[in-house]
């Protein structure tokens, strides 16, 4: 009996362990994105743009970086990972499973001001289809995102 209840015991804490890892990364998403735009707005465009490029800062670490897109138009005004998006309009895109979750994104965040969006896409290390979570805010007319992999 001792035996099952020290095993139901550890994997409760087990399952509450992942669900707070979970919501830490959540919190951590949304923080990010909320600081990006108070940068932004304190600094300006080009210096907020350096900033949020900077390997190993508040802006960018680990799985955590910021991207911008255009409110009006959906086009890429900034990506910190991938320059050669800036500038294009990836709407159209679809994740492996046929979710356009750009589009999505762009319309949720239009409509809400905040949204979350989740679609599957390669993980940079691994090559593995993996769950993605993007938080997005929309602040004037650009739409502030960051995410991670579950």
């Amino acid at each position: 009996m001792k035996k099952i209840f020290a095993a139901v015991t550890a994997l409760t804490l087990l399952v509450f362990s992942f669900q707070a890892q979970a919501d830490d990364r959540k919190a951590t998403a949304e923080n990010l994105v909320k600081a990006a735009i108070a940068h932004y707005q304190k600094v300006g465009e080009e210096q907020a743009y350096a900033d949020f490029s900077k390997k190993d800062s508040e802006f960018f670490h680990g799985e955590f970086y910021i991207f911008v897109m255009s409110a009006e138009t959906g086009s890429h005004v900034y990506h910190a990972v991938n320059e050669k998006l800036v500038g294009k309009n990836l709407l159209g895109l679809k994740d492996t499973s046929g979710k356009l979750f750009v589009k999505e994104l762009y319309e949720n965040a239009n409509k809400q001001g905040a949204t979350w969006t989740t679609y599957q896409w390669p993980h940079p290390q691994t090559k593995k289809i993996e769950p993605k979570v993007v938080y997005t805010e929309k602040h004037g007319n650009l739409l502030f995102s960051t995410g991670y992999y579950e």
